[in-house]
Order: structure tokens, then sequence, then C-alpha cells
């Protein structure tokens, strides 16, 4: 088999500036279980330097082939305009160019499938109309932006109204202008692929579940005594913001009865405050800005908390924590598209109260939930096999035509 990639962001094992580590990974496995040659185009909007993409090629056996983005476009990026973006009917990127003698190549590569991967590269589908193309997206911008929108907290003021209506609207257009049936627009979020197909009837939309990338299974699943070890784990910014300063209100307040129980852990930047605050009242508390071992760090642990506010596709630290042997404790948003129930192999709470309540019912019954730990580690390395979705994706889905 083989396949032509062409991507907005170089791909790199974890996400660096960019969703990058999705195609890294899938590359990976279709290498090992399909024996696939891959050819890779890139923009490099994530600015590897020469190195970087000397080492990711030596990873993946692969050679990447470096697109130009236009001038233009560099322009405004190197002269801080990027505000002029408003006068663009789609986002920038869409107006990034595929060059002839590339289209030529790749023809005459005659690869099985072209994947493009980046929404705002999926109109370059249409130059390949003869071959099998796949645009990984791999989450809808638009639904995003619609679900902001829905938030009283993101819309307090006129201008995050116009900015989130705006965005909205580029994206919207965007998704209407490129779809075409005869491509396969697979994403990592059901309910992106959903959102997705009600905008285009005619659409080709594919929910696959994300596929790993780093985990070590040989954890013993035993919460740390004589203090449970709590996690919070992701950059403190506008994703999580609103949902963890509940949860840790709440904390806050209960400090006399849990802090005997529970040591807290902030692995991320922008908690710093919140940490200062649990210290004063009493837990143990500690920042870990950047951990050189991520998956090390994250298995010092018992339980990872991500109260996420809005988002789509499927949140990847929450992956990784589950997947490493965590329990997961985390809102609707932060286990949407993950394989794992409520009560059965996660805890999915809506507010700080029911947050504090989980803390309760785990120290009543230790047991228990290092059980439903162990079932969500069990769900999420069968569902979310990377090698058994490069298959499914590149080998056993195809459209009717």
């Amino acid at each position: 088999m083989r396949l032509t990639l062409i991507s907005l962001s170089t791909p790199t094992f974890n996400n660096i500036r960019a969703a990058s580590a999705l195609p890294y990974h899938l590359i990976n496995a279709a290498k090992s279980s399909l024996g696939a040659e891959i050819d890779v185009y890139s923009y490099n909007i994530n600015d590897l330097d020469d190195d970087a993409i000397k080492k990711v090629e030596l990873e993946l056996g692969v050679k990447i082939q470096l697109l130009v983005k236009p001038r233009w476009i560099k322009w405004m990026m190197v002269m801080r305009l990027m505000f002029l973006r408003i006068l663009l009917k789609y986002p920038i990127y869409y107006y990034c160019r595929l060059p002839q003698n590339c289209i030529k190549d790749i023809k005459n590569n005659n690869p099985d499938i072209v994947w493009i991967y980046g929404e705002e590269l999926a109109g370059l589908s249409t130059f390949f109309s003869d071959s099998e193309c796949i645009v990984t997206m791999p989450d809808s911008e638009s639904l995003y932006y619609y679900r902001m929108l829905r938030q009283p907290w993101a819309t307090m003021n006129l201008l995050q109204i116009m900015k989130y209506s705006f965005a909205y609207w580029q994206y919207k257009g965007l998704e209407s202008h490129i779809c075409k049936e005869n491509v396969i627009y697979h994403f990592v979020g059901k309910e992106d692929a959903d959102f997705f197909k009600s905008m285009n009837g005619q659409a080709n939309s594919l929910f696959m579940r994300h596929p790993l990338y780093a985990y070590n299974n040989e954890k013993i699943i035993k919460f740390h005594q004589p203090k449970i070890r709590l996690l919070f784990t992701g950059r403190y910014d506008i994703y999580c913001q609103h949902g963890s300063d509940d949860f840790l209100s709440e904390l806050e307040k209960k400090c006399n009865g849990l802090s005997s129980y529970f040591e807290i852990t902030f692995l991320g930047k922008g908690w710093g405050t919140w940490n200062e605050k649990l210290h004063k009242v009493g837990f143990q508390s500690q920042h870990i800005s950047f951990a050189l071992d991520y998956i090390a760090e994250l298995q010092n642990h018992d339980i990872q908390v991500n109260a996420i506010d809005v988002g789509t596709g499927t949140k990847g630290k929450v992956l990784d924590g589950i997947a490493n042997g965590l329990l997961i404790i985390g809102t609707a948003y932060a286990l949407e598209n993950i394989s794992v129930k409520n009560g059965e192999s996660c805890v999915v709470v809506s507010n700080g109260i029911e947050f504090i309540q989980s803390l309760y019912a785990i120290k009543a019954n230790v047991s228990l939930y290092e059980s439903i730990a162990k079932k969500g580690q069990e769900k999420v390395l069968l569902e979310h096999n990377t090698m058994a979705i490069a298959r499914n994706l590149f080998e056993n889905y195809k459209i009717k035509k």
C-alpha cells in the first residue's frame, strides 16, 4: 500500500505548536501493520527546524518534502497583522496552495490513498478525484465555535461574541465549500462527525476512536496511602479555567474533611495561584510546570481530574491518563469520544459539588474505584488501539463508488 500525506503540520511524537502527533502515530501504525510506503508533504506550520525534521524522518522511515506557505501569510505573521484575517472569507490556511509540480509528482506516484491532514487543506482533494481520498479533520472547528457561543462565560461582552461568531461563519462556510461526495472526512469525535454531516448532507463523515500515543500498562493500580494522589493535568487556560475554578473552590472549602486523605499535584503551566491557595488551607500540594518524562510523572499519581468546559474531538491528556492506569474524574466534555462509561470505567461530574461528593465516595470505598480505574484502562487499550485504527482507516474503509 502506498499513501501520500499532505499535512499542515509536520508530524511529531508529541504535539508541538500544533496538533501534530495524530499523523505521526497513524503513519507509524500504518507502516507497521500494513507495510505502507508513505510520502509526506508538509507546510510545517509548527515550525520544526531541519534537525527536528530529520529526526522525524529517521523515526518514521519517511521523506518529508516541505511546502511553502504563501508569502503574504508569512508577511502577516512577521508584521503581527493576523487581525487582517477578518478580511478573508475562509480561515487563513485555506489559502495555502499545492504547487503544480507536487500535484504532478503525487499523481505519478499513483498512491492508493491521498491522505490530507487539516481541515483548511480539505479543498486539495479536488486535485485527486481519481484517487481514494481521506481528509482527517480531525475535529470540526465550526462545532467548537458553535459550542463557545453557547457558553455564558465565553460571551460576556460584544467583542467575544463577534470573535466567535466570525470564526464560526468562516469555518462553517469552509466546511460547506470543501465538502465532496467522493471524499472520506475522518474525525476523532462522534459529535464532530455528526455536526459536519448535519451541515453537509452529502458528506461521507467517519468517526473513529482517537489512537493511543504513549502508555505503560505495567503499572499496578493501587492507590497510595495514607494520601491518595490527585493530579490536575494540562495548561490552565480557557478550555478548563472556568470548570477548574469551580472544582478547586469547592476543594478549598472542604479542606478540613479532605486534606488528610488527598494530596494534589498540578502538572502544566498556569496553576501556580491555585497551588498556593491549597497550601494555605492545609493541603499537601505541588506544581510541576513541565515533566521531562510525562508518562512516568503521570503514573506517580492515582486519580486525574479534568474539568474541561468546552472543546471538540478527543482530549488527548484524558486518554493518556486512562491508558496509564489512572482513575479519571472529569466533565462530560473531558470524557466525550473516549470508550468509557460513568460509574463503570470513569467518573463523570458536572460541577464542583459533584466533584467533592466523588472524593468522599472514593475515600469510603477505595477498592471499588481502583477497579473502575482498571476497567477504564482495559477499555481504552482495546478500543483505542492504534494499529487497529490505522488498519480500519486505510485498509477497510472505502467509499462505495
